[in-house]
């Protein structure tokens, strides 16, 4: 299924779906996108553009438009399905990610076509509303995609999604409250584990729903996690919290394009006083950013000084393996003090739920006193 659309004065564009053919554009054109912010990104979705898909949802679909005679690739956009609490009742849910428009098209008629084709797909009834998040700073995409016109389909805000970048040393060294445990997760904790993120994760908005199979299976949301990797807190042989440091360097990386005139003149000093007291620099525009994701922040009665204790066994640990972590958790979180009092850049942006008429009674339905959880690792 394709649509031929001809915008006047172009040549002609054709939306489809993307197949395997389509993955070494794909994974160049994403690559050269800049995220906007303090400091700007690119995110690669590499070696293999399908593959890193695999943790964003159960199934996804890619679309691309290609122009002209030589078919370039000029915009590109995927939706993942997967299940997750909503209201804290377990539910297939979208979202949205990769849109990336070529500046030659950029403009609202190409947009609305897309969406439009979008909208075809979404008639499979798969899931009634999308999330999906925009850098803060993103001024002008978030004023076309949140105007509704041109056939757009509403876009809910829905707060401050807090990402950030956190030094390996910027640990307090908070320790754990009397009778709690640190330890490594093996696989003989599969069960426990699992059952712990469904009961506690379904307090929380749109906390994905994971099965034992998900923690490092080629397959699963969790690709490359390894139970190693995941840090418990326990009191006794009780599980009270989860944090896992995430490396995704197999399947997703981050590098640097750029920084805004101020921090760019501020990058040396900065990085000076980062080699003083131990912490990571700011790399060069180019060089690929060797960090972690912190996820699964789970803990029974959000207790902070658990959390703020996982959180400083995880970068101590992460010493020697990467330059810093990633981070992110809504603003309303009652976890996410303990990551701000730390010395960190920050890289906020915003979410939203995205809907059709047909998709806007479910999302006038969530219940707003839930806090919003998003699977950094899987944005």
């Amino acid at each position: 299924m394709h649509w031929v659309v001809r915008p006047h004065g172009s040549a002609d564009l054709v939306i489809r779906l993307a197949t395997r053919a389509d993955e070494p554009d794909l994974r160049a054109f994403g690559g050269a996108a800049d995220i906007p912010g303090a400091i700007r990104f690119a995110f690669e979705r590499t070696p293999d553009y399908f593959e890193a898909l695999r943790v964003e949802g159960r199934t996804s679909e890619v679309f691309v438009c290609r122009k002209g005679s030589d078919a370039r690739l000029v915009a590109a956009g995927h939706r993942s399905l997967k299940t997750a609490f909503v209201n804290g009742r377990p539910g297939v849910i979208g979202y949205l990610g990769g849109l990336r428009l070529d500046p030659s098209v950029r403009r609202r008629t190409l947009l609305a076509r897309g969406y439009a084709y979008l909208r075809e797909r979404h008639q499979d009834g798969r899931a009634a509303f999308y999330l999906t998040t925009i850098m803060e700073d993103n001024l002008p995409a978030r004023a076309i995609l949140e105007s509704g016109r041109g056939g757009l389909p509403r876009y809910v805000g829905f707060g401050r999604f807090c990402c950030m970048a956190l030094g390996l040393r910027a640990g307090q060294g908070a320790e754990p409250p009397d009778g709690i445990a640190m330890r490594s997760a093996t696989p003989a904790d599969a069960a426990m584990v699992v059952d712990f993120l469904e009961r506690e994760g379904r307090r929380r908005q749109f906390f994905p729903q994971y099965s034992q199979t998900d923690f490092g299976a080629p397959g699963g949301l969790l690709a490359d996690l390894q139970w190693s990797d995941v840090l418990l807190a326990v009191r006794g042989d009780t599980l009270v919290g989860t944090l896992a440091s995430w490396d995704q360097r197999r399947l997703r990386r981050w590098r640097v394009t750029g920084y805004t005139p101020w921090l760019r003149r501020l990058r040396p000093a900065v990085n000076l006083m980062a080699r003083l007291r131990r912490m990571s620099r700011l790399p060069p525009p180019g060089e690929p950013v060797e960090c972690l994701v912190l996820s699964l922040p789970c803990v029974a009665g959000d207790d902070r000084r658990v959390f703020a204790a996982l959180v400083d066994e995880s970068l101590r640990r992460g010493v020697g393996r990467c330059a810093l972590v990633l981070a992110g958790l809504h603003e309303h979180d009652p976890l996410l003090p303990v990551l701000q009092v730390r010395p960190h850049v920050a890289l906020p942006s915003r979410l939203y739920a995205v809907a059709w008429e047909d998709g806007m009674p479910a999302v006038e339905l969530l219940d707003r006193r839930r806090v919003p959880y998003l699977e950094l690792g899987a944005l």
